[in-house]
């Protein structure tokens, strides 16, 4: 009972957020080759491979040939939603990879466009979409295990 009462209350706590951030209304587009959009007030650092986002917020991915690969800064007790859109079903793969080779970091859930939600979930995850619409992945760090990590990490998602 007591599990059921904290995972009700983790899931209305990132509902309240995602409602939040949805509705700011202080969304940038970045319209660099390299397309994602980000809530206001988010620094990025360029690097070879992608984006480097350095703040906790809401994060727009663009697939671009069904794929994306986004940068983050994961903060102790943080998480960074991203959000993509999926235009027909098909499968998710999707992995987050901490910097640091004991980085502590997971794929906490998925929100669905019903507003459903499925997790947690480990460092890659394997998902059939079968909505069309808006998708949310919640990166957080893994509060059952391990050590809280504050470093950056690599999300890759690919819809099939």
């Amino acid at each position: 009972m007591h599990m059921l009462l904290k995972s009700t209350l983790y899931i209305i706590s990132i509902s309240a957020l995602l409602w939040t951030a949805c509705n700011s209304g202080n969304q940038q587009q970045d319209t660099s080759a390299d397309t994602t959009s980000m809530g206001a007030g988010v620094t990025t650092v360029e690097s070879d491979t992608a984006t480097l986002v350095t703040t906790q917020d809401s994060i727009g991915l663009t697939l671009s040939n069904g794929t994306a690969q986004q940068k983050g800064m994961m903060e102790k007790g943080k998480h960074i939603v991203f959000s993509f859109d999926v235009s027909k079903p098909g499968k998710l793969k999707a992995s987050v990879k901490p910097d640091a080779a004991n980085g502590n970091v997971r794929i906490a859930q998925i929100f669905m466009p019903d507003n459903t939600a499925d997790g947690p979930f480990g460092m890659e995850m394997t998902y059939d979409l079968e909505q069309t619409g808006k998708y949310r992945l919640i990166i957080s760090e893994n509060q059952m295990a391990g050590d809280p990590y504050n470093g950056p990490f690599t999300l890759n998602v690919k819809v099939e």
